[in-house]
């Protein structure tokens, strides 16, 4: 299997909001950057910020009247934040990449004694410092462009927006499941 190469979807796909769900960074593992980097950011309301955000610029710049004319300006509102998103998932894949190279390089250098195994190191270290800011960088963009798009399908929907209740969402999954299960009998 040495001859196999995965060709990333995500160069070639069509920005859109399911490639974002596809290509985001893991919230584990960007927790786990986060404290092991020392990084001051705090991502556990990103999401529901965005989500508010958007439904409050919707209400103030956006069309009223529902139709072609509101759907398609809503459409362009969540385009550029999921272009955002993907670049930097992009970006941060790419740094990562690159840092694994530059380590492995200090790898090698430490075993053969190499001279210049100083510099190397520090460069190192600055690519996956660049790579852990990158990766903590696209998660948040995900999560605004996740949140976002909550607030715009609401809005194309014509439903009214209702802040994200994890809670009742959870109960509305069992009811639906329970449904699910009685009409199957």
């Amino acid at each position: 299997m040495t001859n196999v190469v995965r060709f990333p979807i995500e160069r070639r796909a069509k920005p859109s909001i399911e490639l974002v769900r596809d290509i985001a960074p893991d919230s584990r593992e960007v927790s786990l950057v986060i404290e092991s980097f020392g990084f001051d950011d705090d991502i556990d309301d990103v999401r529901d910020a965005a989500d508010r955000k958007m439904t409050e610029f919707i209400t103030v710049t956006v069309c009223r009247e529902p139709g072609a004319q509101r759907r398609a300006e809503l459409d362009l509102l969540l385009q550029p934040i999921v272009e955002r998103a993907v670049s930097l998932c992009r970006d941060a894949h790419d740094a990562s990449l690159a840092a694994v190279k530059t380590q492995r390089l200090v790898v090698e250098a430490q075993s053969e004694g190499a001279y210049w195994l100083t510099p190397l190191s520090e460069r190192a270290s600055a690519q996956t410092f660049y790579a852990a800011r990158l990766l903590v960088d696209a998660h948040v963009a995900c999560q605004r462009a996740a949140g976002a798009s909550r607030a715009i399908e609401i809005a194309k929907r014509g439903e009214t927006w209702a802040p994200f209740d994890l809670h009742a969402e959870a109960l509305a999954m069992c009811d639906d499941e329970l449904a699910a299960r009685e009409s199957n009998r």
